[in-house]
């Protein structure tokens, strides 16, 4: 299966990533509406805390699927070396270490509440698990848009020999 192009992997990504954007976009209107109409469920439990920082945590979520989408968009088009991708990379690590950091934020609130269920220490190092995952998926990004950023340099450098 080719990976560049029209009908390719490029294109087969990003119809997921558009299904997955659409489900994101559900997460934050449908949340809007529970927390407009019902503030119940906003007390002072851990729980509703997680939940909250949860639904926050699907803007940021969007914005790095949709920023994929752009990038496998031009990875179909055939526009490998294309400094809009450098930009989305970043756009997408900041996106993705925010999000670490949310769960961050989310799991140390988990690790000094005062409930001894066993979901919650469940919970908890899944939430571990997840900041993990986000934190190095950011730093990964950060490298890969260095990496690009140097490629793009040599692409333009070569372009200009004659």
């Amino acid at each position: 299966m080719k990976i560049l192009g029209k009908k390719s992997l490029s294109t087969v990504i990003k119809i997921f990533l558009w299904i997955l954007l659409t489900i994101c976009l559900m997460v934050v209107i449908l949340g809007g509406i529970v927390v407009i109409h019902d503030f119940s469920f906003l007390n002072s439990s851990n729980t509703s805390r997680s939940l909250i920082i949860l639904y926050l945590s699907s803007w940021p979520a969007g914005v790095l699927i949709a920023q994929f989408i752009g990038i496998f968009k031009s990875l179909e088009n055939n526009y490998v070396f294309d400094k809009k991708n450098l930009k989305r990379l970043r756009i997408s690590y900041i996106s993705s270490i925010i999000m670490g950091l949310m769960y961050l934020i989310n799991s140390i609130m988990l690790f000094f509440s005062q409930e001894d269920e066993n979901w919650v220490i469940v919970y908890m190092l899944l939430t571990y698990i997840i900041t993990l995952v986000f934190l190095i998926f950011g730093v990964g990004l950060i490298v890969l848009s260095e990496i690009y950023k140097k490629a793009i340099k040599y692409k333009e450098e070569n372009d200009l020999t004659i």
